[in-house]
């Protein structure tokens, strides 16, 4: 169970009115003004009594508006609600550096804080489903971010991992290299298929996991190679040229 507290606002007045221009562009309605908050969803291992839930109010607060924060939220009003926060698959630095003010202040129990954004837009309660696609283009990163369809209960989400698996190379060789070099996107070239074949059936003597098929292309992308360096790896405690 997650407990809430929410803060107002996210935007600025400038930027609040910048929002709204944006809107009327984007999806064509008129909105009678944008209101913003944030919503924080602690994770506790336990209960927080009187003195840790005002200690964690403190921190959460960060400004001299106590009467902007609360455990209630802030937007009233009619209109359309939509929230936006970090993907849930992974805790955010933003989470990790809260965490650990957090247990430095002596709560213990709070294991994760996440922050999402909530927007309210009044006067526009009936929009399709793609103007409410276009909102969100607008106010979220979506590589890090997604929707929030409802405000979460848990940080439990649907995603679950992919059971890793070997790569048959001491028994298919090359074959089984470039397969899924196909299946998975990895675009090694020649070079490196014969390479890391080679590298795991005579040197290193057993199977690789798909997983670390995957960790060596991340490490050949045109992002992170140059070859004017003399790189090394480690696999299974022995270095490799």
């Amino acid at each position: 169970m997650l407990i809430q507290f929410y803060r107002t606002p996210v935007l600025s007045d400038v930027n609040e009115r910048e929002l709204v221009r944006q809107v009327h562009a984007a999806l064509g309605v008129e909105v009678g003004g944008v209101e913003t908050e944030y919503c924080f969803y602690v994770e506790a291992a336990g209960p927080l009594n009187g003195e840790g839930k005002a200690i964690l109010s403190w921190l959460l607060g960060e400004t001299f508006e106590p009467d902007r924060f609360g455990e209630r939220s802030f937007l009233s009003g009619e209109g359309t609600c939509l929230e936006v926060g970090p993907r849930l698959s992974f805790k955010t630095a933003w989470c990790t550096n809260a965490v650990a003010v957090c247990q430095s202040c002596g709560l213990e129990e709070v294991t994760r804080i996440e922050r999402s954004r909530r927007y309210l837009l009044r006067g526009a309660e009936r929009l399709s489903e793609r103007q409410r696609g276009r909102f969100l283009e607008l106010v979220h990163d979506r590589m890090t971010e997604c929707a929030y369809i409802a405000p979460l209960t848990s940080f439990n989400g649907a995603v679950r991992p992919e059971a890793s698996f070997r790569v048959p190379i001491l028994q298919e060789g090359r074959a089984a290299l470039e397969r899924l070099n196909r299946q998975a996107g990895l675009a090694f070239d020649d070079w490196d298929l014969d390479y890391y074949t080679d590298l795991f059936a005579r040197r290193v003597g057993r199977n690789p996991t798909n997983v670390e098929c995957f960790d060596i292309a991340q490490s050949n992308s045109e992002h992170s190679r140059h070859w004017f360096f003399k790189g090394r790896m480690v696999i299974d405690g022995q270095e490799q040229a």
